[in-house]
């Protein structure tokens, strides 16, 4: 499932949108829809979609505004953005693929193909960067793992790299004992989360698989 933000404050322009990609019988998606940029940025401190369709002009912020928004603040993350510009918008154009767009359409010119061609585009660029971005984490991993002797350091290193390249909320290790307990020893979680490193758990679904073996 390919989560992407529509960022139009045009409600006709969203349900098109919303309907082209229906069509698509390549991806399915999960698609969330806003009407301003602002309010964009809010929602990816929480959730981080695969691609943006980002009309230019908003009520709020003007695209290229919103692009260098969300670079500072998901600096690590693998967004793939297409932008939705007028016509004659040529040097904008340049610009937002220089401000770190993945692609452009003009929305005079749009068709359900042409959209559909530049998601595609821009999911396949998202796996590039997410397979550049594993191969990061490994080499940073494994320079920790050379550089400290202390366990509990490459653990808690480990964790907050994955979390990142995942963009997920939590991220934990668990150590088990031989009667299938133990506990939570490593963590890397979000400020807005209760953090339950160290939480002893009994893991009865493991022991009874044990058992049965």
């Amino acid at each position: 499932m390919t989560t992407v933000f529509f960022v139009e404050d045009s409600v006709e322009d969203r349900a098109l949108y919303r309907r082209f990609l229906e069509w698509d019988d390549r991806y399915t998606y999960d698609i969330y829809e806003f009407e301003a940029g602002n309010k964009v940025l809010q929602a990816c401190q929480g959730k981080i979609p695969d691609v943006i369709l980002l009309d230019y002009r908003l009520p709020d912020l003007d695209g290229l505004e919103f692009l260098t928004k969300l670079q500072r603040q998901t600096s690590n993350s693998q967004i793939s953005v297409i932008m939705l510009t007028g016509q004659g918008d040529e040097t904008i154009t340049v610009q937002a693929i220089k401000s770190g767009a993945q692609d452009y359409l003009v929305k005079g010119k749009l068709t359900s193909d042409n959209l559909r061609r530049a998601v595609h585009g821009a999911i396949k660029q998202m796996q590039l960067k997410q397979q550049q971005e594993q191969q990061k984490l490994v080499g940073a991993i494994a320079v920790n793992i050379r550089q400290s002797l202390k366990l509990q350091n490459i653990l808690a290193t480990s964790v907050q790299e994955v979390r990142q390249l995942l963009g997920a909320e939590r991220v934990l290790l668990y150590q088990f004992t031989p009667q299938m307990r133990g506990n939570i020893v490593a963590e890397s979680v979000l400020p807005q989360w209760t953090p339950i490193l160290g939480l002893e758990i009994e893991d009865t679904c493991f022991q009874e698989n044990q058992e049965g073996e």
